[in-house]
C-alpha cells in the first residue's frame, strides 16, 4: 500500500454515535462492490452520490470526517480508499475495520434499533472474511 504510517481505526460505537447524534457532520462511505450495495449501514452515502459528496467536501471542507468500511476485517479495499482520500488532503479519514460483516453480526445479537441497515439480509455468511492461512489439519 504506500507510505501511510498508521490508519485511524474506529469502532462500531463511533458509527452508532454518528448515526444517532451527528449524521450530517460525517461522510460514511463503503468499498463494497457495486453489486453488493443492497444492505449498508444506515446513512451510508449511496455509491452513485459518493463522488459528488467527496468533491464537495474537497472544495469546501477537507476537515470533514470520513468513515470508510468494507466487507470485513480482511477487506483491504478500505486501506486503498483511505490512502486515496488522505492523499487528496482530507485530514479526518477513519476506517471501521469490522465492516458490514461485524455490523450485521451485532445487529443479529442486539437488534436493528441499535445497528440499523438500509435493508435486511438473511445471508450474513456472504460477508465473512476469506481464509488466509492454508493450514491443513493432520489426519490420523
Amino acid at each position: 500500500m504506500g507510505a501511510i504510517q498508521s490508519v485511524r481505526k474506529i469502532s462500531f460505537e463511533d458509527i452508532i454515535d454518528t448515526i444517532y447524534k451527528n449524521k450530517s457532520a460525517c461522510l460514511l462511505i463503503n468499498t463494497l462492490p457495486i453489486t453488493e450495495q443492497d444492505c449498508l449501514i444506515l446513512h451510508t452515502l449511496p455509491a452513485a452520490t459518493e463522488e459528488t459528496a467527496i468533491n464537495s467536501a474537497l472544495t469546501n471542507n477537507r476537515n470533514t470526517p470520513i468513515i470508510i468500511y468494507g466487507k470485513n476485517t480482511g477487506d483491504n479495499s478500505v486501506l486503498v480508499k483511505y490512502e486515496q482520500l488522505s492523499k487528496l488532503g482530507f485530514q479526518q479519514v477513519h476506517v471501521y475495520p469490522g465492516g458490514i460483516f461485524e455490523w450485521l453480526l451485532l445487529q443479529e445479537i442486539y437488534g436493528d434499533d441499535i445497528f440499523p441497515t438500509t435493508s435486511k439480509t438473511k445471508d450474513l455468511y456472504k460477508y465473512r472474511p476469506k481464509k488466509t492461512l492454508q493450514i491443513h489439519l493432520i489426519q490420523s
